[in-house]
């Protein structure tokens, strides 16, 4: 298969934008195939003197489109085959598994009995914006099976900081009776230290995440009492990176074990510590930012440059990141993964 011809040859084809091919024909002359630096592959075209013409125009390997002759022969449609062998490429080729489901727009309406329109058109209940939903998963649906069960129960487990627990109260109860009741500012996490120091052998050997297998909470009498039967896992209330000590005291509740107040809890190998953070770093639970680069090494096997930029732009707003720059000095490379191609597409430039 031959293109062309365009260019000065013939400045009225359709391939032609802003005086130049947008198919970025001509193309070099090259001796082997190869790969540019984009993952690419770059065919080989040597320049054997030979020619066809075209339209009185001569034609040599620089016009030939890439095509498979078995099947151009067979099915008479251009038609062509690339060994997919570059990991980059993978994540192009495969990118519609990740869009989610399909939608369809359905149009419903009342005809009158002579085959005319009804007048009287309502254009909002016209249209439905819908699903689209597989065979496999209308099969699922039809016979009723499980869509989603919820098994074991979980136990939300909140926590704060020293004397930053929240206090309840109704606007009609005298402040004199809410200052005497003693109960009024026990917490689930503040009790979690006064089972540790009541159930010794059994509590101390758990965490706070852990309590609720062997605990239940009474919340009547703010009080964590011993598990007779059943089964729940304990889930700490989300605190974003950026929150602070309260973010650091979040990490610490699912290592640390049988604390008795908050200073046990910056304790580390009988080292009192000032911080949360400082106990962090301690037990060696932030000690750097590897996790975001690994995290942003492994979406770029399937994710696109621009939502790897995405990703790094979310991690900036987090707040997450110990040192922001120093990711992007290790990761810079894969961020800007698609500069040249958007760079040559936007100037309609192929090299």
């Amino acid at each position: 298969m031959m293109h062309g011809p365009c260019g000065l040859a013939n400045k009225k084809s359709p391939c032609m934008l802003n005086n130049r091919c947008k198919k970025y024909f001509p193309k070099e002359f090259v001796e082997s195939t190869k790969f540019d630096d984009d993952g690419y592959p770059v065919y080989k075209r040597t320049d054997n003197g030979r020619t066809i013409s075209k339209g009185g125009v001569p034609l040599d390997n620089r016009y030939v489109v890439p095509h498979n002759r078995y099947l151009l022969l067979k099915y008479g449609a251009h038609m062509n085959m690339e060994w997919c062998n570059h990991s980059k490429s993978i994540k192009y080729l495969f990118k519609y598994i990740n869009k989610g489901n399909d939608r369809a727009t359905a149009t419903f309406y009342n005809s009158s009995n002579d085959g005319e329109s009804a007048s009287n058109v309502d254009e909002i209940s016209m249209y439905y914006d819908c699903r689209y939903i597989s065979p496999c998963e209308a099969m699922w649906r039809i016979f009723k099976y499980d869509i989603h069960y919820r098994d074991p129960p979980v136990e939300r487990l909140s926590f704060h900081l020293p004397n930053d627990q929240n206090v309840y109260y109704s606007d009609k109860q005298p402040l004199s009776s809410v200052f005497a009741n003693e109960d009024i500012r026990i917490t689930m996490f503040e009790a979690w230290f006064k089972a540790n120091d009541k159930h010794h052998a059994l509590a101390r050997n758990l965490t706070y995440t852990e309590f609720p297998q062997k605990f239940v909470w009474i919340d009547k009498t703010k009080e964590w009492k011993p598990r007779e039967r059943g089964f729940s896992l304990g889930r700490a209330y989300y605190v974003p990176p950026g929150s602070g000590d309260a973010y650091y005291q979040r990490c610490l509740i699912n290592v640390i074990r049988g604390a008795k107040c908050h200073e046990d809890m910056m304790k580390v190998n009988n080292i009192q510590y000032e911080s949360y953070k400082d106990a962090c770093y301690a037990l060696g639970i932030i000690e750097d930012d590897k996790k975001y680069f690994d995290g942003i090494k492994e979406a770029s096997y399937w994710a696109s440059a621009q939502l790897l930029r995405q990703l790094f732009c979310k991690l900036l707003n987090d707040n997450c990141m110990q040192n922001p720059s120093n990711v992007w000095e290790q990761c810079w490379a894969t961020l800007s993964d698609d500069i040249l191609h958007s760079r040559r597409k936007r100037l309609n430039c192929p090299m």
